[in-house]
């Protein structure tokens, strides 16, 4: 069966990007940037445990927030964190999930609203563009930086999406550099990957 166009043009695509990331070491970036990740899951799993063993049980008083806010107020307040600043760290939320009936499908809504909170974010930044300091910024004073940043916009968002690295603030900055809004869309679905595999290891270890 021949292959068509489109399909050799997504298959041309990948194969320059590819190339691409050889070349400007992009590759080498991904793998550090896994590395990290791997500690930061451990770290993170190592702390809790200790906490949850010797300070104070994390359950209970994840419940205690549960008997005192609705879930509707609880993951409004993520949705609100994941616009531009992402101050709240997700952890807790996933959390907070675990003492629920459904706890795995609360776990996909948060990371859904975590992904919708990127998306608007990175619209703030669109519009952030189209002020004239900022664009003096982005397009004179540090043209070079945020070059780069385009550049390795992708990685930059996966990682974000992936590991503790902010993802509303990253997102935010793909939109001030005009990253392609689709491979945005697309590079951002590991938010969902993310949520999942931190809720794997979270509710492991309690």
């Amino acid at each position: 069966m021949p292959t068509s166009p489109k399909t050799r043009s997504v298959k041309q695509y990948l194969l320059v990007v590819h190339r691409f990331y050889q070349i400007t070491g992009g590759y080498t970036f991904i793998g550090r940037a896994f590395w990290k990740l791997g500690l930061g899951v451990v770290a993170a799993v190592v702390v809790l445990y200790f906490l949850n063993k010797y300070v104070f049980d994390v359950t209970e008083t994840v419940g205690m927030i549960t008997r005192v806010l609705p879930w509707w107020a609880v993951i409004t307040t993520l949705f609100l964190s994941e616009i531009v600043t992402g101050i709240l760290p997700p952890d807790l939320y996933i959390l907070w999930a675990r003492s629920l009936p459904a706890p795995w499908l609360m776990v996909s809504l948060l990371a859904a609203l975590s992904y919708l909170g990127g998306v608007v974010s990175y619209w703030v930044g669109v519009r952030l563009h189209e002020l004239p300091k900022v664009k003096e910024w982005v397009d004179v004073k540090f043209a070079e930086q945020f070059i780069q940043i385009k550049r390795f916009g992708g990685l930059l968002i996966f990682l974000a999406a992936m590991t503790p690295l902010p993802f509303s603030p990253t997102s935010t900055v793909a939109g001030v550099v005009r990253f392609p809004f689709r491979m945005y869309l697309i590079v951002a679905l590991s938010r969902f990957l993310r949520f999942w595999l931190y809720a794997a290891f979270l509710y492991g270890a309690l």
